[in-house]
């Protein structure tokens, strides 16, 4: 089959709990396509409940880049954008619609513009700028990289200071290295968000954290821990599972355990949405919307 010149890539994002994973496999299945994993924990082996993995018997189609890596393994951004590129390659040679889903903003951002080539953590730079306050360090941004903070806020305390780093590291603004990323040739990303109005959202993020528990989150943790599963390991660090990790050491109740994951993982959907407004070119959708699926598909050119 020839390779078309501009192969659409339908990506849906959103934050946590949102419905994104149903709503893509729906779509998939209707327009012969795939789904492509857009999610930094769900790619690790043998953690299903905590990373509210859909079930195997109910993907009803082929899932891309789930359970490619042990816990104990790192995976970058990098890692990701080349072996989604990889799959993307292989659907655009097969003629099959591809779908990426997820939350995970920096995946998603290495994928469709490249990442950014700019300096590694400065030590000492980042030292000085750290004693500064927020207002001192905006001000500063101002100066020396005014797109830049024209993008960011007085409260993206260390977006600034990351943004500083780089200009006194390199000697010229981020804003003007970030321009140097390039998209991948070949592809159109065609970008749907969607979003929920924050109590309805709140309480569909505690609504799966009770049936995550009820179906054996804490049963997941203490086969994983038997297999080493412990703090130097990377996946360790996804919300919910030290926290369980805690109370099967009694230092948290069962309830304390279960209202702190509930708040963390409110506060990472809070953070996804910041992220996404101020990062990507999305167009929203409500989740709630019983006609949703009749909306994206004009747009998407499904239809």
């Amino acid at each position: 089959m020839r390779l078309v010149d501009s192969y659409p890539v339908y990506v849906l994002c959103g934050p946590t709990g949102v419905g994104k994973s149903q709503l893509a496999i729906e779509l998939a299945d209707k327009y012969k396509g795939e789904v492509v994993s857009a999610d930094s924990r769900q790619v690790y082996i043998g953690m299903d409940i905590g990373t509210a993995k859909v079930p195997a018997e109910a993907r009803k189609v082929r899932h891309h880049l789930l359970d490619i890596v042990r816990p104990q393994e790192s995976f970058s951004a990098q890692d990701f954008r080349m072996r989604a590129l990889e799959v993307l390659k292989e659907l655009k040679l097969k003629g099959r619609k591809a779908f990426v889903v997820g939350g995970t903003g920096l995946y998603l951002k290495a994928l469709t513009q490249g990442l950014f080539t700019g300096s590694g953590r400065v030590a000492g730079i980042r030292e000085n700028l750290e004693k500064k306050s927020a207002a001192e360090l905006y001000r500063e941004l101002k100066r020396v990289d005014p797109q830049k903070a024209g993008k960011l806020s007085l409260s993206d305390r260390q977006r600034v200071v990351r943004a500083l780093e780089v200009f006194y590291a390199e000697g010229k603004p981020m804003s003007a290295i970030e321009k140097k990323r390039r998209a991948p040739a070949g592809f159109k990303f065609i970008w749907a968000g969607l979003k929920l109005d924050r109590e309805k959202l709140y309480r569909r993020i505690e609504e799966r954290i009770d049936s995550q528990l009820k179906i054996g989150w804490v049963e997941e943790v203490v086969r994983l821990k038997r297999d080493g599963f412990c703090s130097e390991w990377p996946a360790f660090k996804t919300i919910g599972y030290p926290e369980i990790y805690r109370f099967l050491r009694g230092e948290l109740t069962e309830a304390q355990m279960a209202q702190t994951i509930k708040q963390k993982t409110r506060n990472y959907a809070k953070r996804q949405m910041t992220w996404f407004r101020h990062q990507s070119p999305v167009k929203w959708f409500e989740a709630d919307n019983p006609q949703i699926v009749r909306e994206l598909e004009p747009y998407w050119g499904l239809n």
